[in-house]
């Protein structure tokens, strides 16, 4: 008897919203404990997240097929959704069968939410762009093919994973923790205590203060380090191969070999180590 109550209640905590073929739209709100996680599963879609004073999520889902000629097959679409617990994770399931089509096809897909503003967002996509603004808690993306734009964002814990697309955020603090393949990375107004970063080929343009206990470690193979220091100050430690290293005046360059430069910047002691295969490096020192 136990076992039966069990699985009521778990299939009353998940909500399955269908829809085939055509077009998908949900408009509703969702339970949320005010630090509670988003964890949000999707791909191809346009995504909003909005943190506020809410108590809340709003979703708003809108989704639009366009066919034009001939479309053989059948596909399905539904969000799986779970506000158990306080916490909220929102899951896209599609499927398509023996799908094909001669002529046109394009797909309209949008998700908004709107959160509570200390929310946290766990998030995995394969391809669409994100633009989240005024969410507090932790962040961490998985995404395969995207842009990801972050507006005041006052978290201490970012983790991003992205194949190919770029980052850009207008603030950040605490730890920062990137690896990316292919794309460029923009992020001022920076008081990170970590940075954790491996790119492959793109641009790594970072404005941050540095903290005497930090870690910095970032890794370029092609492309462009270029970090602005708001305050603080340490040493640098730039292994390079093919790679030119530039400091801006503040700065002492006490070794530099074909391989190995050491730079010291005075008001700190935090340890910075980066490793430029064929990425140049700047380094320079804001006055504002």
């Amino acid at each position: 008897m136990k076992s039966i109550f069990t699985a009521i209640a778990l299939f009353s905590a998940v909500s399955l919203f269908a829809q085939k073929d055509g077009e998908y739209h949900l408009d509703k709100d969702f339970n949320l404990k005010p630090d509670g996680t988003i964890e949000l599963s999707t791909s191809d879609a346009k995504v909003f997240i909005t943190g506020s004073k809410r108590n809340n999520v709003h979703l708003k889902v809108d989704r639009k097929v366009v066919t034009k000629g001939l479309y053989f097959g059948h596909e399905e679409f539904a969000m799986e959704i779970n506000d158990a617990g306080g916490d909220l994770r929102i899951r896209e399931k599609s499927s398509s069968y023996a799908s094909g089509i001669v002529g046109y096809y394009r797909e309209e897909y949008e998700i908004k939410i709107e959160t509570p503003e200390g929310a946290s967002l766990i998030i995995k996509g394969d391809d669409g762009d994100y633009v989240i603004t005024n969410v507090n808690g932790s962040i961490s993306m998985n995404v395969d093919d995207a842009d990801i734009d972050l507006f005041s964002c006052s978290g201490d814990k970012f983790r991003f994973r992205l194949d190919d697309g770029d980052l850009r955020m207008d603030r950040g603090k605490g730890s920062l923790d990137i690896e990316i393949d292919d794309g460029d990375i923009e992020i001022k107004n920076g008081q990170f205590t970590s940075v954790v970063a491996d790119i492959d080929d793109g641009d790594f343009v970072v404005e941050t203060s540095l903290d005497d206990k930090g870690e910095y470690n970032i890794r370029a193979q092609d492309g462009l380090i270029a970090i602005s220091i708001l305050g603080g100050g340490g040493e640098f430690n730039i292994r390079h191969d093919d790679a030119r290293v530039f400091a801006e005046e503040g700065f002492d360059i006490r070794e530099k070999t074909e391989t190995f430069t050491t730079v010291s910047l005075p008001k700190g002691s935090a340890k910075v180590d980066i490793r430029a295969d064929d990425a140049k490096v700047r380094l320079s020192r804001s006055t504002n």
